[in-house]
């Protein structure tokens, strides 16, 4: 008997997942927000999956603005209280889980394009310049769920879902943690790693030839 199978006897109720969150998704954007009030407009922080597909939008806006990728960022994102029940929305650092040291990736045309592989139909052979309207495919990743759940769900009231993304360069997959608290119906992604794993470089992946469309 898995876990929630567990809580729904004890509780009398439904699953705490959504039965449409818990499989592989596609996630397609309803629009490419330009700055956060047409981002609040377009993410459904009601659904992990739109946070979590969204997020790896807010990442790769990084590269064209950083103020207004960062300010995206710091809107889905939370650091959690160790142990405890809070959370600080942003990060207590202010910076979404980003590491400063990736910031000179941002300045490359070798690494800027990193996260856009991240994208549907994003490849080598198109300079990882993804079709419109943007899609992201998430992968359900059940065994990191059900262990963090395991951890913080009946103790600290956090429920909690984790997807994973794969780049469509060298193959890097990352994990996204998505959770909301007792109360409340919004979702924010918790994993504070999540940002710079998408700058992971997958240059050496690519062949010269591929890699001279990424500047064209």
């Amino acid at each position: 008997m898995g876990l929630f199978d567990k809580i729904t006897q004890i509780q009398g109720s439904s699953s705490p997942l959504n039965a449409g969150w818990t499989k592989d998704r596609v996630i397609t954007l309803s629009n490419e927000p330009d700055d956060l009030s047409q981002l609040k407009a377009a993410v459904d922080v009601s659904d992990p999956g739109s946070v979590a597909a969204y997020w790896v939008y807010a990442v790769a806006c990084l590269t064209a603005d950083y103020d207004i990728g960062m300010s995206m960022m710091k809107y889905l994102f939370a650091d959690l209280e160790p142990f405890g029940r809070g959370f600080t929305e942003g990060g207590a650092a202010g910076r979404a889980g980003w590491d400063p040291y990736f910031n000179e990736r941002l300045r490359s045309d070798q690494y800027r394009w990193l996260p856009r592989a991240y994208f549907a139909g994003s490849a080598a052979s198109n300079g990882f310049k993804p079709p419109k309207p943007l899609t992201v495919q998430l992968h359900y990743n059940a065994p990191n769920t059900d262990t963090i759940n395991k951890q913080s769900y009946q103790q600290l009231g956090r429920l909690n879902i984790v997807y994973w993304v794969m780049s469509n360069a060298a193959g890097n997959k990352v994990n996204i943690t998505v959770s909301k608290f007792d109360g409340s119906s919004r979702w924010y992604v918790t994993s504070g790693t999540s940002s710079s794993g998408l700058f992971y470089d997958q240059s050496s992946a690519l062949t010269a030839e591929a890699k001279s469309k990424l500047y064209n």
